[in-house]
């Protein structure tokens, strides 16, 4: 299973938790992927009815391929191919933090909900990860990702300028909350989840900087340990929602 599948089957409880689409609105899943969060969408909300769109054929022909359901559509989120005033809901995880004109990507949001229509971005603060106790070079390993992602382009801080660019898109009152995510013994399945997730992140740092390869394996495993050694992950995404006046 493809680790972005992993990810929203462990996930989208707390991902999802203040979502809302009832049956007959129309959802814009964006940077669909693979197709995994529009699958829990749909599993979520019965009767909605979810397009996934993507800039990437690659992830496209897989998403086809493990939700033949799934309406596609391959576009730039910057220009979407749709009318004013098309969607109910827009949702997105995981997104801005790989984009260099999020404003704009946003505005497009605003013009393609519906009056009344809510979008609901879910984003990274790399700054709010905890791990107790702190393994060695977790805190190396993440620095260099952060900075591998600020060289390419990306912010892996975006989630403290939501706000900000909300408000550069036109949303007018965009609400912008922590969601706590946190891993411990208290619910182990979640815990193992959320310490792979970060496992295989660590792990695919292989392209970019070959000289910490070793340092990240380490790190991977050090993380995986963690639910039987009965540590503690701890991370704060942030949340914007926002409606269409």
């Amino acid at each position: 299973m493809a680790r972005l599948e992993k990810q929203a089957r462990w996930a989208a409880p707390v991902l999802l938790r203040d979502f809302h689409a009832g049956p007959g609105m129309r959802v814009l899943d964006l940077a669909t992927g693979v197709g995994a969060m529009a699958h829990e969408l749909r599993s979520r909300f019965a009767g909605a009815q979810v397009l996934g769109l993507d800039f990437a054929r690659a992830q496209l022909d897989r998403a086809r391929q493990r939700q033949p359901w799934l309406p596609l559509v391959q576009a730039d989120a910057a220009a979407l191919p749709f009318r004013d005033g098309s969607f109910d809901r827009v949702h997105a995880s995981w997104f801005l933090e790989h984009v260099r004109t999020p404003v704009e990507i946003l505005r497009e949001v605003r013009r393609v909900l519906k009056p009344g229509g809510r979008c609901h971005f879910v984003e990274v603060d790399n700054d709010t990860f905890r791990v107790e106790p702190p393994p060695p070079d977790v805190a190396q390993i993440l620095a260099a990702l952060n900075e591998a992602q600020r060289a390419g382009g990306g912010d892996p801080f975006v989630g403290r300028r939501l706000a900000q660019y909300f408000a550069e898109a036109g949303f007018r009152g965009a609400r912008v909350v922590d969601l706590p995510i946190e891993g411990s013994a208290a619910d182990p399945v979640f815990f193992q989840g959320f310490a792979e997730e970060f496992a295989e992140i660590f792990e695919g740092l292989d392209e970019s900087l070959p000289h910490l390869v070793e340092v990240a394996r380490r790190a991977a495993q050090a993380l995986r340990a963690l639910p039987a050694q009965g540590g503690r992950m701890a991370y704060a995404a942030k949340l914007a929602q926002a409606v269409r006046d």
